[in-house]
């Protein structure tokens, strides 16, 4: 069990009857369309319901935990290979995006500012952000030598 899930499911277990035999009773006919059911809670909730709603959760946290743990844990916890994984349940997100381009100015400015201390246009990460200047503003005022200047990548 995720421990994102444990408030949930404890106040499930508060709520259920004597008894009660199914965490979730309500969803327990084969005829059911758990989809259309979803869709209409997705929309109810204002939201635009997204293509291949339950694959694209399983994908989501499949992502989601290949950053904290091993990929054939993973891969055992949610039931599929790492061939399948890679196939057709991990992403790349926004975070990693940015995460690799913060990295790359920061090592960039860094190393332009070792080079050349008097620089006062190199800046570290640790500076710029503590002065208020975007990394991008720091990426874009180190000299990066024939190529022409951008800001990160």
């Amino acid at each position: 069990m995720f421990p994102e899930l444990r408030p949930y499911l404890e106040e499930r277990w508060e709520q259920a009857e004597p008894g009660e035999t199914f965490f979730i009773p309500r969803y327990r006919d084969a005829k059911q369309n758990l989809r259309t059911t979803f869709t209409k809670i997705v929309k109810r909730a204002g939201l635009q319901p997204w293509p291949k709603l339950f694959q694209n959760l399983r994908a989501s946290r499949q992502t989601e935990l290949e950053e904290i743990f091993p990929s054939h844990v993973v891969c055992a916890w949610m039931g599929n290979s790492q061939q399948v994984a890679l196939r057709h349940y991990l992403q790349v997100t926004d975070d990693h995006f940015a995460k690799a381009t913060a990295d790359q100015c920061g090592k960039i400015v860094a190393s332009k500012a070792s080079q050349d201390p008097a620089n006062e246009k190199c800046v570290t990460r640790n500076t710029a952000i503590s002065s208020n200047v975007s990394q991008g503003d720091a990426c874009a005022a180190v000299p990066l030598g024939l190529e022409p200047t951008t800001r990160c990548w």
